[in-house]
């Protein structure tokens, strides 16, 4: 069910803007220090990463690596009004969590650091790394875009199917190669071809080139679909249940088309799959045209792949959760084409027509103020509501512990308001996306994230950017 909280008092208002140029009203309105240093950086006004999950070994933490020392990043922090308490820390290291693409996991990677900072701002704690990263945010977007504009309008290199920037590396998907033991293999000279073409454009670039077909039928279906699930758990914490939601997105894990998911909430399924509810199972069910009940088990017929998280202790165990998204998904080919559903759709997107998803959008790359739409599948409805933050906490103040074996808090997560339909219990899960009118009408839908919790007049949308999963036609 989607998750609700009630309080006593409601978030902090937005402070007034004026005078301020784009960048800078778009970095105020975030609610967190790590979110406001990652607004300015997307706009390359710093030059860090976006906010990583980073280690030194036995404590996690959130953290940016930056090209420069401190103090620009201090300066274009006072012109938004925050000036937070800053000590200089002992770090020659730390652990990065970061996606490597090739293997499809996520894994730690030890970065040297050049110098080190501990930022603290409204109770809050960010450590800022300088450290020799080729590439920051800002750049890696204006790169991106460059690339994609390069690879999938101008075609100047064929069968490349995916790009997609992380941390301080960009990730380059081509069909070239071929699938040893279930692993996809790309072939050396397209390795080498593409990395070449990057250096000779924009010099010594991280570059990751990895296997993704992009050739096979796609599968994705997003939205109007209410789904079922049970979930046990017999790890440290054991509990079983079971809930009603909405499937979010359908999509190839990794281009894969033997590898067909769904995309949904993850408190959907209370946050089983962690290190510390392991071992554990989970079922989904819902109807198709060709199928009364369709089920999809997991460990078994499946598997299951939670977002990223990692575990804290304060007064009880907490759960933290860069994005309240788990895909849930079967080793049978064609399986979504064989219980007939329509693909490459969202179901009546603007509230009467089923339109074509054009694309994938990454966290950063919806701006506050802008329109995203969500398709609520137990209600059965097209919402449409205004960003408003792209990095709030839920909850705003406190951690949400109760019917949960543990606390949990949603970090970072955009929020939408001003909704035309508000989300009923069962919608968490909803597909949200991005619809933009193109000449005669024509209309661009890019897929964003699902529909994780509300908090008064703010509902919780998780990104599906961590997912390497194709949900569609063109990237």
């Amino acid at each position: 069910m989607i998750v609700v909280v009630v309080a006593s008092s409601l978030l902090v208002a937005q402070p007034n803007n004026s005078g301020l140029n784009e960048p800078y009203k778009y970095a105020e309105v975030h609610t967190s220090l790590h979110g406001k240093i990652a607004a300015l950086s997307h706009h390359d006004i710093l030059k860090t990463t976006e906010p990583l999950l980073c280690s030194d070994g036995s404590v996690n933490f959130t953290c940016l690596l930056s090209k420069t020392d401190i103090s620009p990043i201090l300066r274009e922090l006072r012109k938004i009004g925050v000036e937070p308490e800053t000590t200089p820390v002992l770090y020659n290291w730390i652990l990065v969590f970061e996606y490597n693409f090739t293997e499809g996991v996520w894994l730690w990677r030890n970065v040297t650091a050049v110098k080190s900072w501990k930022l603290r701002w409204n109770n809050e704690t960010v450590y800022v790394f300088q450290t020799s990263i080729k590439k920051s945010l800002g750049e890696f977007i204006r790169l991106k875009h460059e690339l994609s504009e390069a690879f999938f309008i101008k075609q100047e290199l064929k069968n490349v199917t995916a790009i997609a920037i992380h941390a301080d590396k960009i990730a380059v998907g081509t069909s070239n190669g071929t699938v040893i033991n279930g692993k996809g293999k790309p072939d050396l000279k397209s390795v080498e071809r593409i990395k070449r073409y990057i250096r000779g454009k924009y010099g010594d670039v991280k570059t990751e080139v990895y296997y993704a077909q992009g050739a096979t039928p796609l599968v994705e279906m997003a939205g109007d679909y209410p789904v079922d699930m049970y979930f046990r758990s017999d790890g440290q914490y054991k509990y079983n249940g079971g809930g009603s939601c909405t499937l979010g997105f359908l999509g190839y894990l990794y281009g894969d088309p033997n590898l067909p998911v769904v995309i949904t909430a993850w408190h959907c399924f209370k946050f089983v799959g962690t290190d510390r509810t392991s071992p554990y199972s989970v079922e989904i069910s819902f109807s198709s045209p060709m199928c009364v009940l369709c089920r999809i088990t997991a460990p078994g017929g499946g598997f299951f792949n939670p977002g990223p998280y990692y575990w804290g202790w304060y007064f009880a165990p907490h759960l933290f959760l860069q994005s309240d998204s788990a895909l849930v998904g079967v080793r049978e080919p064609n399986y979504f084409e064989n219980i007939g559903l329509r693909f490459g759709y969202v179901r009546k997107a603007d509230g009467s027509s089923d339109l074509l998803i054009g694309a994938k959008l990454g966290k950063y790359d919806v701006r506050i103020g802008e329109s995203l739409w969500m398709r609520l599948g137990r209600s059965s409805a097209t919402a449409i509501g205004t960003v408003n933050s792209l990095c709030a906490n839920f909850p705003p103040a406190f951690a949400r512990c109760g019917d949960y074996p543990f606390c949990f808090v949603l970090q970072c997560h955009t929020t939408i308001g001003h909704l035309s339909h508000e989300p009923q219990p069962g919608d968490s899960g909803s597909p949200v996306y991005r619809i933009r009118v193109g000449p005669g009408g024509y209309k661009d839908v890019a897929a964003y994230g699902v529909l994780a919790g509300k908090f008064f007049d703010n509902v919780y949308i998780a990104d599906i950017s961590w997912i390497n999963v194709k949900v569609s036609a063109s990237r």
